[in-house]
């Protein structure tokens, strides 16, 4: 479930409550303003909540807390994860990525804020949207060993869309793509995460896990329980829901 970061107190409240495996967290545009120093304080504030209700890192039953930060290519991930190993979340999400050299840049980034925090290494795992770039959907095949701290890859569909100038419809590109995200996501032992439908359109979470995704974003609360009918427990869901 997606909830940006000028979500309301109420939807964030649902979106804890409503049983998905992991909640994104989402900080806005990649300016340096009021408005993001406030939702960098927001979801520090939410995630040290979430740890003062015992969900606690590696409780099995807690919805784990991801952050999405900027992107590599801006300065603004410094900022993003300096004020993020305040409480420290369970993981970070990169808006794209285009292989191997992105997991390892950032788990090196990673890794001297765990010490700065007295975490331990590779505690903060690593998820990443995928296939958003027409690009870096060819290199993702290099994901595999890349980082034991990949958790999931989630398909980009509509950035790729948006790169591509499609409006609609499952082109060539458009599959290939997806295909690609499903495969590099199998060769690094981590769940493929179809992209979120509109309500109305569940028929798509069947269609995702025949062509081997293990769990879906989702938009809004109510999905969830579609979701968890489609890919079962034991079948390593996540599905990140953003909020901060």
């Amino acid at each position: 479930m997606i909830l940006e970061s000028d979500a309301s107190d109420e939807d964030v409240a649902a979106a804890l409550d409503c049983g998905a495996d992991a909640l994104l967290l989402r900080l806005g545009p990649c300016v340096e303003d009021a408005a993001r120093r406030s939702a960098r304080a927001r979801a520090c504030a939410l995630i040290n909540e979430a740890r003062g209700k015992g969900w606690s890192r590696g409780k099995s039953a807690a919805p784990k807390l991801f952050v999405e930060v900027a992107p590599l290519v801006n300065e603004l991930i410094e900022a993003d994860l300096d004020a993020l190993f305040g409480p420290g979340p369970d993981g970070v999400f990169l808006p794209s990525c285009d292989g191997a050299a992105s997991l390892q840049r950032v788990s090196v980034k990673l890794a001297v804020r765990e010490a700065q925090a007295g975490l331990a290494d590779g505690a903060t795992r690593i998820g990443a949207f995928a296939g958003g770039d027409p690009a870096a959907a060819l290199a993702l095949r290099s994901l595999a060993g890349a980082s034991p701290r990949l958790a999931a890859l989630a398909f980009d569909e509509a950035g790729l869309r948006a790169a591509l100038g499609l409006a609609c419809g499952d082109g060539a590109a458009v599959q290939m793509a997806r295909g690609a995200v499903v495969l590099a996501a199998a060769s690094a032992g981590v769940p493929a995460l179809a992209a979120p439908v509109r309500t109305g359109e569940e028929a798509a979470y069947a269609a995702a896990r025949r062509d081997g995704f293990r769990g879906a974003m989702a938009l809004f609360p109510g999905e969830i329980a579609a979701i968890h009918e489609v890919f079962p427990a034991g079948q390593n869901r996540q599905r990140p829901q953003s909020s901060a």
